[in-house]
């Protein structure tokens, strides 16, 4: 396996900031994604954090799965309890 340089802590925040944005636009728009070639537990890891944060941008909510294959990301169809209405709109 393929040794890669972690991302440094401003890329890690750009990273996070970038691709949550992305997510939202294609989970409101599609309901899934799919992800191939993000087998590296750190990128992963911080795909985690790119959907708990997706989930915390539209109050719904967001499951990612992982495997050797890649990850699966799915919008759920109800609003968090207690949550209004989304600050993102398709």
């Amino acid at each position: 396996m393929v040794e890669r340089t972690p991302l440094t802590p401003d890329e890690a925040i750009r990273f996070h900031r970038s691709m949550s944005e992305w997510l939202a636009k294609e989970l409101i728009e599609k309901g899934s994604v799919r992800l191939s070639a993000v087998e590296d537990p750190a990128l992963q890891r911080h795909f985690q954090e790119v959907a708990h944060r997706v989930g915390e941008m539209t109050r719904r909510p967001v499951t990612s799965m992982a495997s050797s294959r890649g990850m699966t990301f799915e919008l759920g169809p109800e609003q968090l309890p207690g949550q209004g209405r989304s600050g993102i709109t398709p």
